[in-house]
C-alpha cells in the first residue's frame, strides 16, 4: 500500500479550510463558545482554541471550548465531534481520524444570555 503525503501548499490550504469548517460549526451551538487565552502571540496566525494536524492524508483535531453550565457535556460534544467529522469529510475528503473536544471552562448561564466572552 502507497502512502500519501500532503505538500506544505495542501496541508495549508485544507488548514484553512479545515478551520473555518469548525469555527462554524461551533457557532451554530448555543452555549458553546471557543476557549479564549489570555496569551499574546505576535508569531501564531491561527486560534490557540484549534490545532488541526496532519499524519499522511489523516486529520487530527484538538478543540477547546467553553461551554455554559446546565447543558449535557457529554451528549453535546459527542454531537459536536460527529458533526464536525462528517462535515470535513464531506467537504475536504479527508479522513478524520480524531476530533478530541476539551472543556476549558463552564460558564455560568447568565453569562451567555449577556455575552460574556471568556
Amino acid at each position: 500500500m502507497q502512502n500519501k503525503h500532503l505538500d506544505f501548499e495542501t496541508i495549508k490550504a485544507a488548514s484553512d479550510i479545515i478551520s473555518a469548517i469548525v469555527e462554524s460549526n461551533l457557532l451554530e451551538w448555543d452555549g458553546v463558545t471557543p476557549a479564549k487565552s489570555d496569551k499574546i502571540s505576535f508569531l501564531k496566525k491561527n486560534s490557540n482554541h484549534l490545532s488541526v494536524s496532519f499524519k499522511d492524508t489523516e486529520v487530527y483535531l484538538k478543540i477547546k471550548m467553553n461551554v455554559q453550565k446546565g447543558i449535557n457535556i457529554m451528549e453535546e460534544t459527542a454531537q459536536i465531534q460527529q458533526e464536525i467529522k462528517d462535515e470535513i469529510i464531506h467537504l475536504t475528503g479527508f479522513k478524520v481520524k480524531r476530533v478530541d473536544v476539551f472543556i476549558e471552562k463552564i460558564l455560568p448561564q447568565s453569562a451567555a444570555v449577556e455575552g460574556f466572552d471568556v
